[in-house]
């Protein structure tokens, strides 16, 4: 029986790869011959766990709408399934060929520009084409035909000489109103200022004196945010004005252009970049601008209509599906030039691309996990190739993969040294925690940090506290056996949520009451240990009894319409204190804040990770530019007890340079990124004794090879394999390999090898997934 290796993709889970028989895919474009012959035959990615793309033909009645981008119904086997047209079929199978059975929407969902893009993106990520499509187009799993609305205008006999007679009052007001509007209006706007008014439209159309006309519409997610057209009042500084005519002469070029924007806080990029867009909308082509977190999308896409008016575009899971796909469909059918969205929205249609931007460029958001594993700033790099596009990647704290491309002349560095606001940068003070204890107990908030806070207060000044990890504890365990109290499904503790009490898996959502014995040894000793945001707003709740205090974290504000609440509150001055994780961090403008505290700064230093550090510097370096942002100076404290570590002695004068070479010096010793490309092999399943075994097996296959391919063997190194950092996840074992590679092709080469080399026993539980470019290793 011949057999195809599949990508087997679980709606919400990870990408595996099996090995599945191939019983009726005639379609696969295999023994191919050219299509020159052939114009009905057209290349479908479909919405199924396979490599390759398929064959159909159009039958006659189908072809008048069918267009690339289109989504259509297919027969695979037995089943029928849906895919996205690619074009024309550039090969023939020699195998019977199949007919398209429906094309469910005859509006494109994106266009022939950005088929290169979508293969690209599957070929580099080894992940099929079809299933990417189905995720990240919206309406894919529910398709349904676009909206329309009926629109009146003036009609053909409107301006004879000898218009009809006996016109009623309403039908000259009618008529009056379209005179002086003088372009078309919706019937339904039509209706408030004239209630009974359909009738009489409907006479007058039969007499040529109004027209219909169907139009498509679309749901607007800025219909409850009032926004009026503004010309920008700001005067640039010389930095800026000097980033802004690199960036013009790189669209004024039209050919590909990337660029990195490396400004301090608040000094000024987003008005660098607004100004950018402003120049490529004048030449007629369109702007992508993408943010890490939803967050951050709205105020930005906000600032961008108050620019451009209803000629922006919204994208962001935090939309409902009618509204993201209207939005998707704005873009694909121009009504819109500007998509502002977060990670997802590289890939929205855009034919005439022109600057694409990355804000916040080293945030690891960007980074898909689960489903197709795509780096958003990569791609963006990649589409902006293809597109001939001025590509801006925006950063205070840029990845040092970036920084490392910019310095070897990959980007143009463009560079803003200080702010635009009054204040100079916040002065950085390490407290160390080893001086500051406090007496017996754990201090969560040090006697220096507590005093700092207590003076903003009194001068009628606000604080922001940041910590993050959510929950009120972040373990329970018992004093006298030792136990931890651990998630059933997953090996990692459980964490309390005082509020609900309940303790819950951060992982996969496990919760139970807290217990009053040990489960194991049924004493009464149970102790918490840890500190969470909750945790943290009771105390400072209990020493600032009369400030005005929020707490932001996906517990408090699940939605970004209760994040954005909060964020609003406290920007307009209506709360003192601030505490919150890692959304409070980045991007916002918080005039009244001249205090910042970070509580825990030690928590991701030490995390198993390459980049531990780069991931704190930047982190904290984030939330110490919120602080100072208006007329006062301001300060940040950062408790930890390593204050010597290079991390925390650069963070103290917030000099990145000399944090990156450090950093980089580390990672050329060690064979880490930018100085070697990753691939995270990763076996999962049950029980785990055959997981482990499998990957074994696997990681001895992959040492095997290497001297087969003596190109291979300086270029290549496998590490592993070893359980991963939670081994135990949603109640799956996970095991994994580490392949590092000084280049891609020897990367492929493996990769190849391990399609070829997996084989789990017969109706195993048991799955693989690679990681090109893991942002996480454990």
């Amino acid at each position: 029986m011949p057999f195809v290796f599949l990508l087997w993709s679980r709606h919400d889970g990870p990408v595996v790869w099996k090995q599945i028989n191939l019983i009726d895919m005639a379609n696969l474009k295999k023994n191919t011959v050219p299509s020159g012959d052939f114009p009905d035959l057209w290349e479908v990615a479909v919405a199924l766990p396979l490599f390759q793309t398929l064959t159909y033909r159009l039958p006659p009645h189908l072809q008048p709408a069918a267009r690339v981008g289109c989504l259509v119904k297919v027969p695979v086997g037995r089943r029928q399934v849906t895919g996205y047209l690619l074009g024309p079929a550039q090969e023939v199978p020699e195998a019977t060929i199949k007919d398209v059975l429906a094309v469910l929407d005859p509006l494109p969902r994106f266009g022939p520009e950005l088929v290169p893009l979508w293969r690209w993106v599957a070929d580099y990520y080894q992940y099929p084409m079809g299933e990417a499509l189905s995720h990240l187009i919206p309406g894919s799993s529910r398709p349904s035909g676009p909206k329309r609305e009926r629109w009146v205008s003036l009609g053909p006999r409107e301006g004879d000489a000898s218009p009809p007679k006996r016109l009623g009052p309403r039908a000259r007001e009618i008529l009056d109103y379209l005179r002086e509007t003088g372009e078309p209006v919706a019937v339904r706007d039509f209706q408030r200022i004239f209630p009974t008014c359909v009738p009489v439209l409907k006479r007058l159309a039969g007499q040529g004196l109004v027209a219909f006309e169907d139009r498509l519409t679309f749901a607007d997610p800025f219909k409850d945010q009032s926004h009026t057209l503004m010309e920008p009042q700001l005067i640039l500084v010389p930095e800026q004005k000097d980033a802004v005519e690199a960036l013009a002469e790189g669209l004024g070029r039209a050919e590909f252009a990337p660029f990195l924007l490396h400004g301090v806080t608040a000094s000024g990029k987003t008005e660098v970049y607004l100004a950018a867009a402003r120049k490529a909308l004048a030449q007629g082509r369109q702007v992508l601008v993408l943010l890490p977190e939803i967050a951050l999308t709205h105020p930005v896409a906000l600032e961008f209509r108050r620019r451009f008016g209803d000629r922006v575009a919204l994208l962001h899971s935090g939309l409902t599906d009618s509204q993201r796909l209207d939005q998707w469909r704005r873009l694909a059918a121009g009504r819109a030039q500007v998509a502002v969205g977060a990670r997802s929205a590289i890939f929205a249609p855009l034919p005439r691309l022109g600057l694409i931007v990355v804000d916040e460029e080293h945030d690891p958001a960007y980074k898909h996990e689960g489903g197709l594993p795509y780096q958003a700033r990569d791609v963006a790099l990649v589409r902006g190739q293809q597109a001939g596009a001025v590509v801006v990647l925006v950063s205070a704290t840029p990845a040092v993969s970036t920084f490392y491309r910019a310095q070897e002349g990959h980007y143009r560095y463009l560079h803003l040294p200080r702010r635009v606001t009054p204040q100079a940068l916040p002065e950085v003070q390490l407290i160390n925690l080893k001086q500051h204890r406090g007496g017996p107990g754990l201090k969560i908030i040090s006697t220096p940090l507590a005093a700092a806070v207590t003076q903003t207060l009194e001068q009628g000044e606000q604080a922001l506290l940041f910590l993050n990890r959510r929950g009120y504890a972040t373990v329970m365990f018992c004093l006298f056996c030792g136990g931890l109290l651990q998630c059933e499904h997953c090996s990692v503790a459980l964490t309390q949520h005082h509020a609900k009490n309940r303790l819950i898996c951060h992982y996969c959502g496990y919760e139970i009451p807290p217990p009053e014995r040990c489960p194991a040894c049924q004493s009464t000793a149970l102790k918490k240990h840890g500190v969470g945001t909750e945790r943290m707003e009771a105390e400072v709740r209990r020493l600032w009894p009369a400030a005005r205090v929020a707490r932001l974290d996906r517990d408090t504000a699940p939605t970004s319409g209760r994040a954005l609440k909060v964020l609003q509150d406290f920007a307009a001055g209506d709360l003192d204190i601030l505490v919150g994780t890692q959304m409070i961090t980045k991007g916002h403008h918080f005039p009244g804040v001249t205090l910042v505290g970070v509580i825990n700064a030690d928590q991701s230093l030490f995390f198993p990770e390459y980049h531990a550090g780069e991931r704190t510097f930047q982190l904290l370096a984030q939330v110490a530019g919120r602080a100072g942002r208006g007329g006062v100076p301001g300060q940040v404290l950062i408790q930890t007890y390593q204050p010597e570590h290079y991390v925390f002695e650069t963070l103290k004068e917030l000099d990145y340079e000399e944090f990156y070479a450090k950093e980089t010096a580390s990672r050329r010793e060690l064979g880490y990124p930018p100085f070697t490309r990753l691939a995270l092999v990763r076996v999962s399943g049950v029980p785990e004794e055959k997981v482990s075994q499998q990957a074994r097996k696997l990681a001895d296959s992959l040492r095997r090879m290497v001297p087969r391919h003596p190109d291979l063997s300086s270029r290549l190194r496998v590490l592993g394999p070893a359980p991963a950092g939670v081994a135990k996840l949603k109640n799956r074992w996970r095991w994994q390999i580490l392949i590092k590679s000084y280049g891609r092709p020897p990367l492929l080469t493996a990769i190849q090898h391990l399609r070829q080399a997996w084989s789990p026993p017969p109706k195993s539980k048991i799955d693989l997934t690679v990681d090109i470019d893991p942002a996480h290793l454990f």
